[in-house]
């Protein structure tokens, strides 16, 4: 089986936010270098302007749902050489399994076609992605040469023979050399750095890496957040790169950040794999419950205070996190229950803790639960899920293998004398076939549909792993075959279809049929939930490669130890802002919303959507200076700084222990902190508030520049009597002052903003934002609330409604939209509108609630977009909400295919028509 690529539109749109940047000058070849051999000074001959750079990327960013930006970001480094280089920087940010890896090499490609470019150096960080990389060069060099057959193209490994004499070799071929970061970061003990015994013949003596740098490459980086650090920025800057293309779905410094594909938005234009979560709740086993997730220490004025995270009951609601020091009682911070009666922290290490009835709890331990059992559970559902899934895909007719995958932290779980799992799963694989049914003379051997993935030694030696460097020769053996048999377990006649693999291999799997995910461990890491869905999300291909759009189908089960609301909350906190991160829903109840076709093909659907799917570009012209230095001074939110209060001491008490050599060994675990006297500042220098409050401004929620003397400006507006805060705590200070002023500024916005339709080839595609049916989670009904506050509701048959069902986030919208259907006389046809239909703000992207056709005075259609709140007030929402209405006022104003009616409104206040 081969899989199949084709030309999707997410992936070209990313190619071309990239290609674009260099078009009009901004990349001059040397004469005639393009299709030509470049010659052994590869790159050395190119010349990059900058300024058409800076254009380009204005033009490109004006297009893109990311930050506008004119001004080009330089990489500014000292090399591993002690070399000043500097060079541009462009990311990108696609989710994981929306082709990233695709993407950077026919951006490659593009590149070279384009504009002749022919040396490329790809930058990874573990063996996994390396492995990844290599899969992807042999998986599509049949679609890429036949897309590009004027292309010849080779890739090697860094660390193969002749590896780096290939890649310097002076022909028109394109060269990509695929290399680990560490790899290239040790001078000291890596021959690339050391003179060669011979000369080569094209660069006589150069060492290996200056042979790298002489051919200035175009440097691909994946997952660039995990180069970061002074070091591996040394490592980049000693390639000497023409120019840096930085690709990633979680970067951490996205410099020039041309193209955004969000989790969320992935979701939504199904690219990926929707999420469901089954959770696994541990019962009591007659002890307290607590799980330490992890001791962690923080630097206190010279000293160290160590500190646990736990997680333990609670009197009220579910289980809660808490951070306790030594001497705090469990049985307190539970809010009383009885069962942590004695449970006072002793004292902690790096790995345990010790209570003071002398119970010790280590790192990832988990007292109050039966281990065994949680994992029986969730090997039981991962299986039940398996088996159902098979069964709605050969009903389908889809010819899709359904796969299974089980991390598995330690490998004395599956294998060896004390394994537990593989006995388990046989069981519980045979309970599951009789329960759903099937016969029992059909059922397989279940022995044989297991297949395991660990780390090993050259000799089959299986070890646990955790990630590090110097494991990377036992992980890679393991990569190896997980790379090699991806095909062969997509094969319907490979009865292989449940996987065991290390838990620190998580980043090499990426098979597409994986379907369910069961995480059996001991710890939990900071960034476990997002690598569980990760590992997941590729769209499924069936026999013949192709890739299986159905939504029905597309859904990966994760079946975790813990509630859903503490999966949903724990992989919030993880995905960080809004906006970035997917849904999650509960896969017990789900319901699939139908377009209903004769609505979406009839005049009155056409008519209002000719006059709503415009997309437009804003201009706001440049914020007054002394406008708004006289608006933050008299902005109400000041107030706040009235509430500054001068910092305190903090007094340590602890007794002083002696060895027999009399020295001092008070651990720091043992010291107790009071709070002392109030302090003032004086004999020392202040901090730079101007810098801080630009920090707040630049780094804030809604980021914000304004040029020194402005916000010098502002500052100095302020009245004196608030000015005293910036004495006694700068930080807090700066913080409230950076808010007035982003408030301020962006108040300002509101009244000078232009919005211009782009050109119609961009506006939004009705097939794209209305999918043909979508599955929704219907929540369950709670006791004292019959309703759900967000959820599902089934629509007339004969009603107005383009769906259905109805997808309300709030009672409000609920009883709107039943409103709508009672005025059947006069709304012709409405629709929810889906959340992929957006317009754009300053403050964010801003999806509408409803679309209508209201029908006046039995004649006239009116086209109506309307925003349903539980206030006609907009100073009662929060702050941003009310700032999107706001902006989407001015964006339905300037419709070019016939005015479109835009207003909020309640349900209580109705559709809010003018009188004609």
């Amino acid at each position: 089986m081969k899989f199949r690529f084709d030309d999707q539109p997410h992936q070209a749109q990313a190619i071309e936010s990239v290609v674009d940047l260099f078009e009009g000058g901004a990349l001059v070849p040397p004469q005639g270098v393009i299709g030509q051999a470049s010659g052994a000074a590869g790159h050395a001959g190119f010349q990059l302007d900058r300024s058409v750079l800076a254009q380009n990327l204005l033009a490109v960013t004006t297009r893109e749902t990311v930050e506008v930006q004119d001004t080009l970001i330089l990489m500014e480094e000292t090399d591993l050489l002690e070399q000043p280089r500097d060079f541009p920087n462009f990311s990108v940010e696609m989710e994981t399994g929306t082709g990233k890896t695709y993407v950077y090499i026919a951006t490659a490609l593009r590149l070279a076609e384009t504009y002749g470019v022919r040396k490329f150096v790809i930058l990874v960080h573990t063996v996994a992605i390396r492995a990844g990389v290599v899969k992807t060069f042999e998986q599509t060099r049949e679609h890429f040469r036949a897309k590009y057959p004027h292309l010849d193209y080779q890739w090697r490994v860094l660390g193969d023979s002749q590896a780096v004499p290939d890649f310097a070799d002076p022909s028109s071929n394109v060269q990509f050399l695929v290399a680990g970061i560490s790899s290239l970061d040790k001078p000291a003990s890596n021959t690339l750095y050391a003179s060669p015994e011979q000369a080569n013949l094209w660069n006589r003596e150069a060492t290996g890496i200056a042979q790298l740098a002489q051919l200035r490459p175009v440097v691909l980086i994946d997952e660039p957040q995990n180069m970061g650090t002074s070091k591996r920025r040394k490592t980049i800057a000693t390639l000497n790169p023409l120019v840096a293309l930085r690709y990633s779905a979680t970067h951490r410094d996205p410099y020039n950040l041309v193209h955004r594909l969000s989790a969320k938005r992935a979701a939504e234009l199904g690219l990926v794999k929707h999420v469901s979560v089954k959770g696994v709740v541990a019962g009591a086993s007659g002890q307290p419950y607590l799980h330490l997730m992890g001791i962690r220490s923080r630097a206190l004025r010279g000293t160290t205070r160590w500190l646990a995270e736990l997680v333990i009951d609670a009197a009220v609601g579910d289980r809660q996190t808490v951070v306790l020091a030594p001497g705090t009682d469990v049985q307190d911070e539970s809010g009383g229950l009885a069962q942590y009666q004695g449970y006072i922290i002793e004292s902690m290490t790096r790995s345990e803790l010790r209570f003071e009835n002398g119970v010790t709890l280590a790192t990832g331990q988990t007292l109050g639960v039966d281990g065994l059992s949680v994992w029986r559970d969730q090997v039981r559902h991962t299986i039940r899920a398996h088996l159902q899934k098979q069964a709605d895909v050969e009903q389908r007719g889809q010819g899709l293998k359904v796969l299974s995958l089980f991390f598995v932290e330690r490998v004395a779980d599956y294998i060896g004398n004390v394994a537990t799992l593989p006995a388990m799963f046989d069981a519980l694989f045979r309970e599951e076939w009789a329960r759903s049914g099937r016969p029992a003379a059909a059922m397989p051997d279940p022995a044989t549909l297991r297949v395991h993935y660990f780390p090993s030694t050259k000799t089959g030696i299986y070890k646990d792993t955790s990630g590090k460097a110097s494991e990377e020769g036992f992980e890679a053996r393991a990569y190896d075959e997980i790379i090699t048999n991806k095909e062969k377990l997509l094969d319907l006649t490979n009865p292989r279809a449940f996987i065991f693999s290390h838990s620190a291999l998580r980043e090499g799997w990426d098979n597409p049929n994986v379907f369910q995910i069961g995480f059996l461990r001991h710890t939990r890491s900071d960034t476990e939930r997002r690598q569980q869905i990760g590992r997941g999300l590729r769209l499924p291909v069936d026999q013949n490669g192709n890739r299986v759009q159905d939504e029905a189908t597309n859904r990966l089960t994760l079946v975790v130890d813990e509630s859903f609301s503490e999966f949903r909350d724990g992989l919030n906190a993880e995905y960080g802002g809004a906006g970035d991160r997917p849904d999650v829903e509960n896969e017990d109840h789900i319901v699939t919303i139908h377009l209903r076709p004769d609505k979406f093909q009839s005049p009155e659907f056409a008519a209002l959507w000719q006059r709503i799917r415009y997309r437009a570009v804003y201009r706001i012209e440049r914020v007054d200076e002394a406008t708004l230095a006289a608006t933050v001074a008299t902005h109400e939110h000041l107030d706040n700084l009235r509430n500054i209060q001068r910092r305190a001491n903090v007094v340590q008490s602890a007794d002083l222990v002696y060895d027999d050599r009399g020295k001092v060994i008070t651990t720091d675990v043992t010291v107790a902190e009071t709070s002392g006297e109030r302090v003032v500042l004086a004999g020392h220098r202040l901090p730079n508030v101007v810098q801080m409050v630009e920090d707040q401004l630049q780094h804030g929620k809604f980021p914000l520049q304004l040029t020194r003397p402005t916000v010098v400006a502002i500052l100095s507006a302020i009245p004196t009597h608030y000015r005293a805060g910036a004495i006694h705590d700068p930080g807090y200070w700066a913080r409230i002052v950076a808010h007035v002023i982003r408030t301020a500024v962006i108040e300002q916005m509101v009244q000078n903003i232009e919005y211009v339709p782009v050109d119609e080839a961009h506006w939004w595609d009705a097939n794209v934002v209305f999918l043909d049916s979508e599955t929704k989670n219907k929540p369950l009904a709670v006791p004292g609330q019959p309703t759900p506050s967000s959820g599902v509701a089934e629509a007339p048959i004969d009603g107005a409604n383009l769906h259905d069902y109805v997808d309300y986030d709030s009672l409000v919208e609920k009883s709107f939209a039943e409103l709508l259907e009672n005025h059947r006389g006069t709304v012709k046809l409405f629709t929810k509108l889906p959340r992929r239909f957006r317009v754009k703000t300053p403050v964010g992207e801003y999806s509408p609630d409803w679309a209508i056709v209201f029908e006046r005075d039995g004649e006239e259609h009116l086209y109506l977009v309307r925003e349903t709140k539980d206030t006609l007030n907009l100073d009662d929402l929060e702050w941003d909400e009310a700032m999107r209405i706001r902006f989407a006022t001015k964006h339905f104003a300037v419709a070019p295919r016939g005015a479109v009616d835009f207003t909020s409104t309640t349900a209580n206040a109705g559709i809010r028509v003018a009188n004609g």
